[in-house]
């Protein structure tokens, strides 16, 4: 079991006190101009005989209700509009939040949108629009899938041709995070011949009818995606591909950035806003980007740092925090999160970059 840390007794004793509680009712008189922005990526209770990354089931569908009950007790849930409008200088509501989710797994259709729907909340949904086109499997997925099967036919060692991957036990739990890696921070990497190449080595069978059956029962559809928009929430983009944007040269930036955001308007009939850069890197200090960015039309943008964000006039729109959820994550230290930012809750498998999404 994992040792409680020095922040998570500070927030049990903060709830049990009524502290938080109370800290939220006076930030929403006193209209504390903080927007909690929450990540959430797949709503699931993984067990031993899981076959993806468990680690991206940041919430099971229990503690996904808990928390959106809270956010309802004490929060205003806002959407895109009415965040572009705070940006464009209007006030926010009474702690203003909002819920978002990475990637397009098909729980946000089977589990979440029923509880969203059931509180009378929004969401934003952050679509990777190639894999939901082309019905290919997350690449972080079809890694930790592959590596599952090779420890199922008992191979202890992998050897592929990259820096830090020459040599691999499938059994070690660092194998999956070595590999995420490789295509998180290698510049122009062929992301489906690496794939291949992993798959080969681990002598497992792959075939693209096998990867669609993979995939349908993983990611949504554009119909399921449909169903989301029709129920209110908003569709925006999270690229095509799923690269992280400091490792693609100025066409495959180009292809990420309009492609998706053509994508979206073409089967969502409304172009996105706004996009969450996956794994969630800062891009405030890259200018070509942010050329990119403006040029491909977004007006916001999302990264991964934990905290809320204090929208103070001259607040960087394309430099937005959100915070992290996991499972591992207490009832009590989502609440202190939310009525105290500094808290600043942040997992170890966060912390460490392990998560591709």
């Amino acid at each position: 079991m994992r040792a409680m840390s020095a922040r998570d007794r500070i927030a049990r004793l903060l709830a049990g006190t009524g502290m938080l509680d109370a800290t939220l009712r006076l930030r929403a008189r006193a209209r504390v101009p903080y927007l909690t922005i929450l990540t959430y990526h797949h709503v699931a209770a993984p067990d031993e005989h899981y076959e993806f990354d468990p680690g991206v089931a940041d919430v099971t569908p229990d503690q996904f209700r808990r928390h959106l009950e809270l956010l309802r007790r004490h929060c205003t849930v806002i959407g895109v509009d009415e965040l572009c409008a705070a940006l464009d200088g209007h006030e926010l509501p009474p702690n203003a939040a909002m819920i978002t989710f990475d990637d397009a797994y098909l729980s946000c259709h089977e589990v979440a949108l029923p509880v969203l729907e059931d509180l009378d909340l929004p969401a934003v949904f952050f679509v990777a629009t190639s894999f939901v086109e082309q019905r290919r499997l997350f690449w972080w997925e079809r890694i930790a899938w592959v590596l599952g099967r090779a420890r199922r036919e008992g191979l202890t060692r992998v050897a592929i041709g990259y820096p830090g991957a020459q040599e691999l036990d499938p059994r070690d739990p660092s194998a999956s995070g070595v590999l995420v890696k490789i295509v998180k921070n290698t510049r122009g990497l062929d992301v489906e011949r690496f794939l291949d190449e992993l798959t080969a080595a681990c002598g497992v069978t792959w075939s693209r009818a096998l990867e669609r059956e993979l995939t349908d029962s993983l990611l949504m559809t554009w119909d399921q995606l449909r169903d989301l928009r029709d129920a209110g929430m908003d569709i925006e983009s999270h690229t095509r591909h799923h690269r992280v944007l400091q490792t693609l040269d100025a066409e495959a930036l180009r292809d990420e950035l309009s492609g998706s955001r053509a994508d979206l308007a073409r089967v969502m009939g409304k172009a996105p806003r706004t996009i969450a850069y996956p794994v969630g890197r800062s891009i405030a200090a890259s200018a070509p980007i942010r050329a990119a960015l403006h040029e491909a039309g977004y007006e916001v943008g999302f990264t991964n740092a934990s905290g809320a964000t204090w929208l103070r006039p001259g607040v960087d729109r394309f430099d937005l925090g959100r915070l992290a959820v996991d499972r591992a994550l207490s009832d009590a230290m989502f609440h202190g999160q939310l009525a105290i930012p500094q808290l600043g809750y942040r997992s170890a498998a966060h912390a460490v970059g392990y998560h591709a999404s």
